[in-house]
C-alpha cells in the first residue's frame, strides 16, 4: 500500500476512533487490558462433528464499530463463500446492523496467494448509503470477515470484475486491504 493510501486509511480510522470517544464499554484492540488474551479474537474453528463456526462482522447499533456474530454450520463445501453469504444475509442479532446493501450480489470469490478476490455486482457501489463511516463499516466488515480465515491475509474488493478506486469516495480500495482490528468493538471483561 502506498504511503498516501496508508495515510488516508489512518486518518479515516482516527475519525472512527474519535467518533467513539468517551465510550466506556470498549477495550481497544491490541491493548494489554486485564483479562484480554489473543485467543479472545475468534478464528474459524476446526470442524467438530462436521460442523464449522464462522465469524461475520456487522455494524453496531450506533454505526461506529463492527461487532462479531458467529454461526455454526454443517461443514460447507466452501466456508469462505458461506461467510460472505452470511454477511450479505444480515445479522441475526437485533443489536447489529447490516453493512451490505440488500440488492448487492456476490458474483464470485477466489483465494490466491493469501489474497481473497471478492467480486460484487455494481449495486455494492451504487446502493452504498454513502458517507465515510458507512464506507468504512462496509469495507471493514468484508475484509475482517474474510481475514478470519487463516489462509486469507488481504482482501481485494472488485465491482463487476474490475478494480475500483472507492465505493463512495472516501476509502481507497484499489489495492488489497488488510484486517483492521481497531474498528472491532471488544466487550469489556468483567
Amino acid at each position: 500500500m502506498s504511503y498516501r493510501k496508508l495515510a488516508v486509511w489512518m486518518i479515516l480510522m482516527m475519525m472512527v476512533w474519535l467518533m467513539g470517544g468517551g465510550c466506556t464499554d470498549t477495550v481497544p484492540a491490541g491493548s494489554d487490558a486485564p483479562g484480554r488474551r489473543a485467543e479472545d479474537v475468534s478464528q474459524p474453528k476446526a470442524p467438530a462433528n462436521n460442523k464449522v463456526t464462522i465469524t461475520v462482522y456487522f455494524a453496531t447499533k450506533d454505526a461506529i464499530y463492527l461487532a462479531p456474530e458467529t454461526a455454526t454450520l454443517d461443514k460447507p463445501a466452501n466456508p469462505v463463500q458461506s461467510a460472505m453469504e452470511l454477511l450479505m444475509a444480515g445479522p441475526k442479532n437485533k443489536d447489529l446492523l447490516p453493512v451490505i446493501p440488500p440488492v448487492a450480489k456476490l458474483i464470485s470469490i477466489k483465494v490466491k496467494d493469501k489474497i481473497a478476490y471478492v467480486n460484487f455486482n455494481d449495486k455494492l457501489k451504487k446502493q452504498n448509503p454513502g458517507g465515510s463511516t458507512n464506507e468504512i463499516l462496509t469495507i471493514g466488515a468484508i475484509v475482517n470477515t474474510l481475514t478470519e480465515f487463516p489462509e486469507i491475509k488481504k482482501v481485494q474488493i472488485l465491482i463487476d470484475g474490475k478494480v475500483v478506486q472507492t465505493l463512495s469516495g472516501h476509502l481507497d480500495i484499489s489495492e488489497p486491504l488488510s484486517r483492521s482490528e481497531g474498528i472491532i468493538k471488544q466487550p469489556v471483561k468483567k
